[in-house]
């Protein structure tokens, strides 16, 4: 099989900063270009007089916010010798990673995972756990020792 295509999810976090170095390494290696994304979400919050929903306008706000920061973060990185698209989703993490593999044709995806267990892995649950679950193609999950 041939990774022409990485997709590497990020949220800002160490754990996906190691993702993204992986990510990096493995294209290197496979001859492979890269997708980043960051996937966000926008949720409501109840409230005893009803729902507390955020502005119309605030979603692309914060999405062209956020696409600055990823931009941000990848200037950063400095990687000059590996081809890197980036990409802001709104959405359920999980069903959003795994949908823009789909969209992007990803021959694999690259993704942190803190490695919760017990308790708080039964609180938070795990976006890498359900991309595993879900994906179509090969997941490689980064764990943050």
């Amino acid at each position: 099989m041939d990774f022409n295509l990485i997709l590497c999810a990020v949220d800002f976090s160490e754990t996906s900063d190691r993702a993204f170095d992986y990510s990096v390494e493995l294209a290197r290696k496979l001859g492979a270009k890269i997708r980043v994304i960051h996937v966000f979400q926008i949720s409501a919050t109840a409230l005893p007089e009803g729902l507390l929903v955020a502005p119309m306008d605030y979603e692309n706000i914060l999405q062209e916010q956020l696409q600055d920061r990823l931009d941000t973060y990848i200037e950063n990185k400095k990687v000059m010798d590996v081809e890197i698209t980036t990409g802001i989703c709104e959405g359920i993490p999980y069903l959003e990673i795994t949908q823009a593999a789909t969209d992007v044709h990803a021959d694999m995806i690259v993704i942190g995972t803190h490695g919760r267990t017990g308790l708080p892995h039964m609180l938070m649950g795990s976006v890498a756990e359900r991309v595993v679950r879900t994906a179509d193609v090969p997941v490689v999950s980064v764990r943050w020792a």
